[in-house]
């Protein structure tokens, strides 16, 4: 009950209202039908090379044990952790104006921030396909290259769709990088929901977009769910790592340079919030304090990070809540069992889109919650339940249930007994999943873009503001301030991953 009350309150009725708003003559400009293609140009070519790159990295990280592996796979999660704003603003120090802002620039950066996704879903299933079947076609006369060609890549088929899938709707739906990196030739649905909404005004015309890219959306999911499910299988094995031969030095030495590739950006950021055109300074890190920082004088950049860890604190205990009930629903009967698979609905819709509806739906009588402050935190509550419910669930299958029945025999109450069986590891995987959310809420920009009040931005909000304005002292006093939100973000994942190697 807990989960499908959210959902229908901050999901289902945002949604209707924002289709309501369009209402039956739906009419789509010429403008916006000129951004479609766009988008979907841009969208296509950040995934044609986030699959080049990280499928050889996927190889080289789930199939082979060497010093450094570890390392190796954590560095190339790291980009998909960080904030997009952020992501933009380390690419626009690190290459500065070397790479004028534009299409190759937006494709780079949502390339960089989706390596993980292509990485973690591809290196999945390719750490447990077996080796015989390449060893029989190797023997048979094949060579490397053929037997990976006609054996190998139909059985990575469903992972290759699957990622791509996702890696398209992430860029499609873009805000921050494209807003940031980009021109007038890559301006996504999303940016231009944005303009439309905060900048013209015109929210029927934003309603429209809206719903425009929330059908690509969920017809390439429905799409790529489908085609990954008619691919191919084949029988797999639990994960083993292969050791090394002589000749493969080259191994380690892609990994390396993947490492290299990820930490380039940040490294390019850090650089940039301790430089100045003088030299050196820590002038940048001393004025995050002052109301003037940057020339800002809405709010220093300190206030925006305490009004970010407030709505991160509030997103982590709603998220953690209602994705916790939804993961609980998944160990039920059948019917309540559809509770989790709707809990993941918030990964069809864009945070754009989500923040348009709610703003719709809730910033007018009778349900007006501007004044409230809590816009901002359930909204990014419901991006994150998503996410909390893929770590939660799988844990919670995993529990033994027998507990339950000794603890039910012995007398226990039905609530009793089920925390005998699940309450240590719902304990775990709760504080897992609600930093995982704290993190989400850290570093989201398209929703916070509709929902936050003018005087209290969040970080990503700041950043973009400060990025607005001219000067040397605006953009090192958002380099500094990107260093401590990426800083906060990685501190959370590292603290999931170590709650979820507990569990």
């Amino acid at each position: 009950m807990v989960p499908t009350a959210f959902l229908v309150a901050f999901l289902v009725f945002p949604i209707g209202t924002l289709m309501v708003r369009v209402g039956l003559g739906l009419h789509v400009a010429p403008a916006t039908a000129t951004l479609f293609a766009l988008s979907l140009a841009q969208a296509t070519a950040s995934t044609l090379l986030a699959l080049a790159i990280g499928v050889p990295l996927a190889a080289v990280v789930s199939r082979y044990s060497f010093r450094g592996r570890a390392l190796a796979q954590a560095l190339l999660t790291v980009p998909f952790v960080m904030p997009t704003v952020v992501v933009a603003l380390a690419f626009r120090a690190m290459l500065g104006s070397s790479l004028p802002q534009g299409m190759v620039l937006v494709v780079l950066a949502h390339a960089y921030v989706n390596l993980a996704v292509v990485v973690r879903v591809v290196g999945a299933t390719w750490a447990q396909l077996p080796d015989s079947y390449e060893m029989v076609a190797r023997s048979l006369g094949a060579s490397t290259w053929r037997a990976f060609i006609t054996v190998t890549l139909p059985s990575l088929r469903g992972a290759l769709i699957a990622s791509a899938a996702i890696v398209f709707t992430f860029s499609f739906t873009s805000l921050g990088i494209a807003l940031l990196l980009g021109d007038s030739s890559t301006r996504t649905l999303e940016s231009q929901v944005f303009r439309q909404a905060g900048t013209l005004l015109d929210f029927p015309g934003a309603a429209t977009t809206a719903l425009l890219q929330l059908l690509v959306v969920v017809a390439v999911l429905g799409a790529g769910g489908l085609l990954s499910a008619r691919a191919p299988r084949r029988p797999l094995r639990p994960p083993a790592l292969r050791a090394l031969l002589p000749r493969e030095w080259w191994i380690p030495a892609l990994a390396a340079l993947g490492g290299a590739l990820v930490l380039a950006p940040v490294v390019g950021l850090i650089y940039a919030s301790l430089h100045t055109s003088h030299g050196w300074t820590a002038q940048w890190w001393l004025s995050l304090g002052l109301i003037d920082a940057g020339t800002d004088r809405i709010g220093s950049p300190v206030s925006a990070l305490v009004t970010s860890l407030g709505y991160a604190g509030l997103t982590a205990v709603v998220a953690g809540l209602v994705g916790g009930c939804a993961a609980v629903a998944a160990l039920t009967q059948a019917r309540t069992r559809v509770v989790a698979l709707i809990a993941l609905a918030p990964l069809g819709v864009s945070a754009a889109t989500l923040g348009l509806g709610v703003l719709l739906a809730f910033g007018r009588p009778p349900f007006d919650l501007r004044s409230t402050g809590l816009l901002v935190p359930m909204t990014h509550a419901l991006v994150a339940v998503p996410l909390v419910v893929a770590v939660a669930a799988p844990a919670l299958r995993a529990a033994d249930p027998r507990r339950a029945l000794v603890a039910a025999s012995l007398g226990a109450a039905p609530t009793r007994a089920f925390l005998a069986a699940y309450g240590p590891v719902l304990r775990v995987v709760s504080l897992s999943a609600a930093g995982l959310a704290a993190a989400v809420s850290l570093g989201e920009f398209g929703a916070a873009s509709f929902l936050a009040r003018a005087g209290s931005p969040t970080v990503p909000l700041q950043i973009a503001r400060l990025l607005s304005r001219p000067g040397e002292q605006a953009y090192g006093v958002a380099a500094a301030l990107a260093v401590v939100l990426v800083a906060f973000t990685l501190s959370l994942t590292l603290i999931v991953d170590r709650a979820g190697r507990t569990t």
